[in-house]
C-alpha cells in the first residue's frame, strides 16, 4: 500500500502560454514541455524566483518554453553533452529575440553534488546575475532548481543541491531512466544494494535489513521505467504486432549466446520473411570489444531452428505480450517505491539539516502520452 504522503494527485490541467517554434517535437515531449514550464511558472511567480538553473537542459526546450512565459526570468542550463550545449546556443541565436536572448546561458557541466560542481555552479550563476544588473551576492537572489527527463542519478544530484545551496528555495524536477543509475564499486554479497543512490532512505533501508536477497538490482529498475499499465491497455489493438516484435528481438539475442556478441537491429530493414534469413536481414550482430559487424554462422541458424520450432504456431509471440503484461502490471509498484524512497530521504536529510521542507509528487502529465509523469517539487518554508 502505498502511503498518503506520496499517494499522487490527478494530473492538473495547467494552462500553456508557451507556443514552441520547434514543431519538430513530438507529441510527448512537447506535452511534456508545455506543461512542465507552465508548472514552473505558477510555482516561481509565488516564490518571487528570478533564477533557474535547468539541469540536464539538452537543446533548450524547457528554457525557451519558460521564457516565453516570463522574459524576466534568468535560466542558467547545465547539460554533460558539448554538442548538445552548442546547438542550444544556436537555437537561442536563431529563434530568441534579444532580451531573451542575453537571459540564458547554456553551459557544458557534469552536475554532481560535491563542493566543486556547487562552486562552478554558484559561479555561473553570480555571473549571469551581474550582467543583468543584479548583486553578485547569491544570498540576495531567489533561485530553483528544474529539471525535464533528469535521467538516472542527476534527479538525486538536484535534491542534494537543493539542500546545500541556501539561495535555492525550490526544486521541480521530472526523474526518469530508472534502470541507468551508477553501480558502487567491491559489491560481490547478495545482500547489499549495487547502486551509489538506491535506496537512500534510512525507511527503505531498515525495512529491508532483514532480507536474506537484495531484490533491488537492474531488472527492478528496469521494472519501473516500463511503460504504465493505462498505455498499455491504450494499445489493444497493436499487442499482436509488438507481441511479435519482442519474441523475434528476444530470439536474435538467444541465438548469439556469447557474451562477445552484440545484436542491433538494421534501421530501415524489413523482415519480409519468418525463418533463419530474415532475422539475419533485420538484425546486425556486432563485436562488443571492436564494434566490428560479425557473420550469422551455421551454428546460429541451427540454434534459431531449434528455438524457433519450441515457440512455434505464434506461441512465442502472444508469451512475449503476456510478459508485457505483467511487466505493466507491476511496473506502478516498483516505481512508487523508488519515488518514494526519494521523498523520504529528502525529508530525513532536511531534518538533520534542520530546514524546513514541504515535499511531494505530483501526477503532472498524461501518463497516456508520457509514462514518466510524476514530478517532485520540494521547497523551504
Amino acid at each position: 500500500m502505498i502511503p498518503e504522503a506520496h499517494t499522487p494527485t490527478a494530473p492538473r490541467k495547467v494552462p500553456s502560454k508557451c507556443s514552441n517554434q520547434n514543431r519538430k517535437i513530438g507529441r510527448k515531449k512537447l506535452h511534456e514541455i508545455e506543461q512542465l514550464a507552465a508548472n514552473i511558472h505558477e510555482h516561481c511567480a509565488k516564490a518571487e524566483t528570478q533564477l533557474l538553473v535547468d539541469l540536464g537542459s539538452g537543446l533548450g526546450y524547457l528554457s525557451e518554453a519558460l521564457l516565453q512565459l516570463n522574459d524576466n526570468y534568468l535560466i542558467l542550463g547545465l547539460e554533460a553533452d558539448e554538442q548538445r550545449v552548442i546547438s542550444a546556443q544556436q537555437r537561442c541565436e536563431k529563434l530568441m529575440p534579444q532580451k531573451a536572448l542575453n537571459s540564458i546561458s547554456y553551459r557544458q557541466e557534469f552536475v554532481s553534488a560535491d563542493a566543486q560542481c556547487r562552486d562552478r555552479i554558484e559561479a555561473h550563476t553570480s555571473e549571469l546575475a551581474q550582467s543583468h544588473g543584479l548583486s553578485p551576492e547569491l544570498t540576495t537572489i531567489t533561485m530553483a532548481i528544474i529539471g525535464l527527463h533528469a535521467c538516472a542519478d542527476l534527479s538525486v544530484s538536484a535534491m542534494r543541491l537543493f539542500l546545500t545551496m541556501p539561495q535555492v528555495r525550490s526544486l521541480l524536477i521530472m526523474p526518469c531512466c530508472y534502470h541507468k543509475l551508477a553501480l558502487r564499486e567491491g559489491i560481490d554479497d547478495l545482500v547489499s544494494s549495487p547502486f551509489v543512490n538506491f535506496p537512500l532512505s534510512s525507511a527503505l533501508n531498515k525495512a529491508t535489513a532483514n532480507l536474506a536477497v537484495c531484490c533491488f538490482n537492474r531488472p527492478f529498475l528496469r521494472l519501473a521505467c516500463q511503460e504504465t499499465s493505462s498505455r498499455w491497455r491504450k494499445d489493444s489493438a497493436a499487442h499482436a504486432e509488438h507481441g511479435h516484435q519482442m519474441y523475434w528481438r528476444a530470439l536474435a539475442n538467444a541465438v548469439s549466446d556469447d557474451p562477445e556478441e552484440l545484436v542491433k537491429v538494421q534501421p530501415k530493414a524489413q523482415q519480409t520473411t519468418h525463418d533463419f534469413n530474415g532475422l539475419c536481414l533485420r538484425y546486425q550482430l556486432h563485436s562488443r570489444l571492436t564494434a566490428q559487424l560479425l557473420s550469422w554462422r551455421p551454428s546460429h541458424e541451427t540454434r534459431f531452428r531449434q528455438l524457433n520450432e519450441r515457440y512455434s504456431e505464434g506461441r512465442g509471440s502472444r508469451l512475449a505480450e503476456a510478459l508485457c503484461c505483467l511487466q505493466t502490471s507491476i511496473q506502478k509498484l516498483c516505481e512508487n517505491l523508488l519515488l518514494y524512497d526519494r521523498l523520504c530521504y529528502l525529508r530525513e536529510a532536511a531534518a538533520e539539516q534542520q530546514l524546513r521542507v514541504e515535499v511531494r509528487y505530483e501526477q503532472l502529465f498524461d501518463e497516456q502520452v508520457s509514462p514518466r509523469c510524476q514530478v517532485l517539487i520540494a521547497k523551504k518554508l
